[in-house]
């Protein structure tokens, strides 16, 4: 389907490219993306509910009951809806396409009723999270048809070429519409705060270390600060030169972010500059990478920036914000856990560092911090 789909978003203005990622990478990118993906504009992503019986089918169809698959159905839900939602955190929309469940699968396990009901909660249950859309499915699309049931049992492909051109026009067209309409200034913040995604997001085991910058950071913080573009203070700047980066780095006020969690070591993923001023720790730069955003970063390092800011008798956490093309969700995050304190000063007493994120993280503390503090005063 990708080059239809991509030709399709070109010829309507969308995207210049589209790349494709099968159903054993989705949870990759949705958890642990790759540096590239600070350029992407959204995600498409088509689910078949059926898809997730496929190995234990596969497997021992014996075992496989009515009894068996529905709590296998709903644990499949509950993770994907998860991950759906730390993928939405980035800041960028996510268009879901749900396929009717009248494929192999659902035909060979004779779950085709099972797998209707399945997909009109997750139906229900998608649509309740920010930053998500659900794309209609195309009612003149004729399933016998343009489904090849020997392909989708050997291949894992359910439709043929013209059934793939169909759905990547429709697509193509539904997702230029939403584009067209999205407003720019509206609120991008999809935090939820479910127990399912707050046990979810504890399950990830999110370690963070704050320590000073180094010369030798200097090639991973620039990048950083070059094009970091949803979370930033200042958005991306790709014009900035390796003299102003290291500039950065040597005035002794600039730290490194590093994350590691259960899935893999991110290494450095941030940079912040804290500078004491009266009594104030003011951030001018405070840039994530999107490769773990979603993961609670910007909340696990207040405590840090509050245990730096009271070592040295600063009682108030400052971050200065400059609107930009794509910072829009450091907007969210900022008026949501601070004070606004006008041009565009966030303001957050140091003693209440701990009772804000409580107010605004989804599953606060869920994460283990290191802190090396040296502040330039």
């Amino acid at each position: 389907m990708l080059e239809p789909l991509g030709l399709a978003l070109r010829q309507k203005g969308v995207a210049e490219e589209a790349k494709i990622a099968p159903p054993s990478q989705l949870r990759e990118h949705m958890l642990a993306p790759s540096r590239e993906s600070e350029n992407v504009i959204g995600t498409i992503v088509l689910v078949r509910l059926e898809d997730w019986l496929r190995d234990p089918l596969q497997a021992d169809s014996s075992t496989l009951t009515d009894s068996t698959a529905r709590p296998q159905l709903r644990k499949q839900m509950d993770e994907f809806l998860s991950e759906l939602t730390v993928l939405t955190m980035r800041g960028r929309p996510a268009w879901i396409l749900i396929c009717p469940s009248q494929g192999w699968v659902a035909e060979a396990s004779g779950m085709a009723t099972l797998c209707r009901t399945m997909n009109n909660l997750f139906a229900v249950r998608v649509r309740n999270i920010s930053g998500v859309e659900v794309l209609a499915w195309p009612p003149s699309f004729a399933m016998e048809e343009l489904s090849d049931r020997a392909a989708d049992a050997d291949r894992h492909t359910p439709f043929t070429q013209a059934g793939y051109d169909q759905l990547a026009e429709t697509v193509a067209q539904q997702v230029a519409e939403s584009v067209a309409a999205r407003d720019p200034e509206a609120s991008t913040d999809s935090a939820s705060g479910s127990p399912e995604l707050a046990a979810f997001l504890a399950g990830l085991h999110v370690r963070l270390t704050l320590a000073p910058a180094r010369s030798t950071d200097q090639s991973e913080a620039g990048r950083i600060l070059r094009t970091a573009a949803s979370f930033s203070l200042a958005g991306e700047n790709p014009t900035m030169s390796d003299s102003e980066v290291a500039a950065i780095l040597a005035a002794g006020d600039c730290y490194t972010i590093s994350v590691a969690d259960r899935l893999a070591d991110y290494g450095i993923t941030g940079v912040v500059t804290a500078r004491a001023v009266q009594d104030e720790l003011r951030m001018e730069n405070f840039s994530i990478s999107c490769t773990v955003l979603g993961k609670q970063v910007e909340y696990a390092v207040l405590p840090a920036l509050s245990q730096i800011a009271a070592q040295h008798g600063l009682v108030k956490l400052v971050f200065l914000y400059r609107r930009s093309a794509r910072n829009q969700p450091t907007l969210a995050y900022l008026k949501t856990a601070f004070n606004d304190d006008g041009e565009h000063r966030f303001v957050l007493p140091v003693v209440e560092v701990d009772a804000r994120i409580s107010r605004s993280a989804i599953a606060p503390g869920a994460w283990n911090i290191s802190v090396t503090d040296e502040v330039k005063e």
